[in-house]
């Protein structure tokens, strides 16, 4: 919405964030023009039986989307490939999407920042929000069993720490009681032991956020154990993921 050269030509509708019945989903996005799925394992065969009741066209994104999705599901018009902020521009301007990643992470506008969820908040006063929150994006790891790091092309880039400072605060001021950390290693970063103090901080002085919920990083191992004990100890600790492998 943001990233839009001409955002006044369009009109954004809020978007649906529950689990809905189908008939329900499909009433308030019908005179939508164009309708954005964000899909996952856990979406996917909802988002599809959505999409298919949709005379609008459908663009799929998200870790779930395939090559040949829209071969699989006719009615399925476009996919996003990579990093949706500019695919999404793309697709909705007409436009080539440029190649390669973002690597100025601050060129993009921060959503609790520029007021992007205000009206959704308004619209559910009495929901118990949770935050999906990045300070950096990518893997420099390339693990069989995961696609991350290949998929970022195991280049990590970080969002300023000034941005990162306002968003917590915003946090607090809306009273989001829990954030779940995005980074795919939080505690691989010197900084990210500076975050994690300045999030507690944050709660002792305003009591929120009740909860930050990180990914582990697989190195730098007393960082991470500095990282896990403050969380801990603030009470702010979500619980700690051991990951076990049970073929070489």
């Amino acid at each position: 919405q943001r990233h839009l050269t001409e955002p006044s030509q369009y009109e954004f509708m809020l978007p649906v964030y529950q689990r809905l019945p189908v008939s329900h989903a499909v009433e308030q996005l019908k005179e939508a023009d164009v309708v954005f799925f964000s899909v996952y394992v856990w979406n996917f065969q909802l988002s599809l039986a959505i999409a298919k009741r949709l005379k609008s066209r459908v663009v799929f994104g998200g870790p779930h989307v395939t090559p040949d999705l829209c071969e699989k599901y006719p009615f399925v018009d476009d996919i996003c490939k990579g990093e949706g902020e500019r695919t999404a521009v793309a697709i909705l301007e007409g436009k080539d999407k440029s190649n390669g990643r973002i690597q100025d992470m601050d060129t993009i506008p921060s959503p609790y920042l520029d007021d992007v969820f205000e009206p959704l908040i308004k619209a559910y006063p009495k929901e118990n929000w949770i935050a999906l929150w990045e300070t950096n994006r990518g893997c420099p790891f390339s693990c069989t069993f995961c696609d991350w790091g290949s998929a970022t092309q195991s280049k990590v880039y970080k969002f300023e720490m000034d941005r990162l400072r306002k968003e917590v605060d915003w946090f607090a001021e809306h009273k989001i009681e829990y954030v779940y950390c995005c980074d795919a290693n939080f505690g691989m970063l010197p900084r990210d032991l500076e975050i994690a103090q300045y999030v507690a901080e944050t709660k002792r002085k305003t009591g929120y956020p009740h909860k930050l919920s990180v990914q582990n990083t697989k190195n730098s191992t007393e960082r991470s154990y500095s990282v896990q004990k403050l969380l801990s100890d603030q009470g702010l600790n979500q619980g700690v993921t051991v990951s076990m492998q049970s073929l070489e």
